[in-house]
């Protein structure tokens, strides 16, 4: 008997009839696609799903840190993570979504020098946790300025407020190492975007 699509014909049909078409099983054909936008969305996803529990990660181990300079190296990491996060949201055209992570990278950075300003220590004698600081916030600095480019034009407020506080945070940390005449100094990863705070007005960064 013959078939169409492994579905048997109607019986009783003679030679000459024309014979109804059956559904072809249509979503067969489509297998193929589907395969492959799976197989090229799982990494993305599988990614996304490891950075956040890195981020889970970090966080916990926060809570349990009771050193400064620790306290400090473990607010980079988290930072880091944000923003690899944000690369790749903006990559992806999801710039609500990467405003909001940048948002969280602001307040993280904020929180990394309340840490150093709460520990009392002094940075030119104990320089630790100031100068990671200074020196992760200068490679940042340059990784933001990147993601701005890759912003529409009327999309680019919330960056250029995170690239605001990332570069008053950086400028404090240098004045506190160096001394305030000498927060001039190590500016080649500067931004240079965005409203700039001073040593007076935090008001780029929002602490969580």
């Amino acid at each position: 008997m013959a078939t169409m699509c492994g579905a048997p014909l109607p019986a009783g049909r003679g030679r000459g009839v024309r014979k109804p078409r059956l559904p072809c099983c249509s979503w067969v054909r489509s297998l193929p696609v589907c395969l492959v936008i799976l197989s090229l969305a799982s990494p993305v996803l599988a990614r996304d799903t490891k950075l956040e529990r890195q981020y889970q990660g970090q966080q916990a181990k926060l809570r349990r840190q009771g050193n400064t300079v620790k306290k400090v190296k473990i607010l980079i990491k988290m930072s880091t993570i944000d923003l690899e996060v944000v690369s790749r949201r903006v990559r992806r055209g999801l710039y609500t979504d990467a405003d909001r992570i940048l948002e969280r990278y602001a307040g993280t950075v904020a929180r990394a020098e309340r840490v150093l300003k709460d520990s009392q220590r002094d940075p030119q004698r104990k320089p630790a946790g100031f100068k990671h600081l200074e020196i992760s916030l200068r490679k940042q600095l340059r990784q933001l300025t990147d993601l701005r480019d890759l912003y529409p034009f009327d999309r680019q407020q919330v960056i250029d407020r995170t690239i605001a506080c990332a570069e008053a945070v950086k400028r404090r940390m240098i004045a506190a190492l160096f001394g305030p005449d000498n927060t001039g100094r190590s500016n080649g990863g500067s931004a240079g975007a965005g409203r700039k705070g001073t040593d007076e007005d935090p008001s780029p960064c929002r602490i969580e």
